[in-house]
């Protein structure tokens, strides 16, 4: 029985066939006034403290040159790399795609940076419940589309505004939460069911801010403006 239900675990964690796509990263919603080009920033320390990888953390080691020595022998060490959390770059590329595609005129003469820091992040919360009735029921009901476990991410996003001489001049903050399942036939496995959820909480959260800017977006061009001519005098 222990061999059985092992095997149905190791099919239900990895064998969903939904994966990550393009769309997934991608925001939507471009506001409807733009603001002047800003240089985006991220605190990558708040994306990494609030993730971690996914999976066993795999170690690759692997030789660092450092040139030769006085008699032209090669001169090496080898030092050991961590994996990096995918969500990581989940998150970045949101991020910057929103500020260019949705935010901002990226084409224009910059004037001044906007810098996105997570300040609250749950991005690991594992539903287990469906797994432990999953188990109890020999994964019957999980052929007819129950879950065998979910994912929940809640974000919470600040971005500040920079004007060209490095003063801010507005900050926002949003939070979301998002949940994901992982299922046999139509959901994912765990490491993408984390990454769909994640993303999901990312982009709205993304989204929110996104409305805060386009209300105070006159003020905000006014003021970067501004900001831009004293600096050329």
């Amino acid at each position: 029985m222990k061999k059985i239900l092992f095997y149905f675990s190791i099919l239900f964690f990895f064998g969903s066939c939904v994966t990550m796509k393009v769309q997934d990263i991608t925001p939507k919603g471009r506001n409807s006034i733009l603001l002047p080009t800003l240089t985006p920033h991220v605190d990558i320390k708040s994306f990494e403290n609030t993730y971690f990888n996914l999976s066993p953390v795999i170690i690759e080691s692997r030789p660092v040159f450092y040139g030769t020595d006085l008699w032209g022998v090669d001169i090496l060490e080898t030092r050991a790399f961590a994996d990096a959390d995918p969500r990581i770059q989940d998150a970045v590329s949101i991020f910057m795609k929103d500020v260019k595609d949705n935010i901002t005129d990226p084409y224009g003469e910059k004037q001044g940076d906007i810098l996105c820091r997570i300040t609250f992040g749950d991005v690991n919360s594992r539903g287990l419940a469906w797994f432990y009735l999953s188990s109890l029921t020999l994964y019957i009901p999980n052929l007819l589309g129950m879950p065998i476990m979910s994912n929940r991410a809640n974000i919470e996003l600040e971005l500040q505004i920079f004007d060209i001489n490095k003063k801010l001049i507005k900050r926002y903050q949003a939070d979301c939460t998002n949940k994901k399942y992982v299922a046999l036939y139509w959901g994912s496995n765990y490491p993408t069911a984390a990454r769909k959820a994640n993303a999901a909480a990312f982009k709205c959260a993304m989204y929110k801010i996104k409305k805060q800017i386009e209300n105070d977006a006159p003020e905000i061009i006014k003021k970067l403006q501004k900001a831009n001519e004293l600096g050329k005098k």
